[in-house]
């Protein structure tokens, strides 16, 4: 009973249409380009900026400040104690995203989850090379370089710092909100235009 079900598993996984190419095409790239744009960025701001340092980006509607963050999205929960904490969560939500991204077959999710897992996982590495912050006359690692301020205020949005990480993960929630509303609308449409669908589905799994 339990080698056949074991079959089964093995048989419905090698017949699943991962999506593969698309996957390697389209939104490793994106993946990519995002992580390493982060990047660059946090590095920049390190090699130029002393922490707590603070710039004009553009007047009146973005500024630099570096500042290490030791707690999550957003500056939130900036304090030593919470660290072990937030590095754990930020591990197993780039984890669970991964295996989503493995089995993921609806090319808007995959890009959606691409855009996701490129923000959680530029912040998670980014923790390993970030530079150690004094607290309470210790260095502490393992925080996250932060460096945009809003140079507005609107709902207290110039109280929040983040990096370009956060804003990949902003986005990504975004777009899957409005590909969650696309597949509410899905639901209620005609016969006619699902088996439209359903043909076009088709045709991508035999590209």
């Amino acid at each position: 009973m339990f080698k056949n079900k074991i079959s089964n598993l093995i048989l419905g996984l090698k017949s699943y249409n991962f999506k593969w190419k698309f996957k390697l095409i389209v939104a490793t790239p994106i993946m990519s380009f995002l992580i390493l744009s982060d990047w660059i960025i946090k590095w920049v701001v390190v090699a130029t900026m002393k922490e707590n340092e603070s710039k004009t980006l553009i007047n009146g509607f973005l500024n630099l400040q570096y500042k290490i963050n030791l707690g999550s999205a957003y500056g939130r929960a900036d304090y030593a104690e919470g660290l072990a904490k937030t590095i754990t969560l930020a591990t197993l939500f780039v984890a669970v995203l991964i295996i989503v991204f493995i089995f993921l077959n609806d090319k808007k999710w995959i890009i959606t989850c691409s855009i996701l897992l490129a923000g959680g996982f530029a912040n998670l590495l980014a923790r390993a090379w970030a530079p150690a912050t004094i607290r309470d006359g210790q260095e502490i690692y393992g925080g996250v370089v932060d460096m945009f301020v809003w140079g507005f205020n609107f709902l207290g949005s110039s109280g929040y710092i983040f990096n370009l990480a956060d804003m990949w993960v902003n986005i990504g929630v975004g777009i899957g909100a409005l590909c969650f509303i696309i597949e509410i609308v899905n639901i209620f449409k005609p016969k006619k235009e699902k088996e439209i669908n359903k043909e076009v589905d088709k045709n991508d799994v035999k590209s």
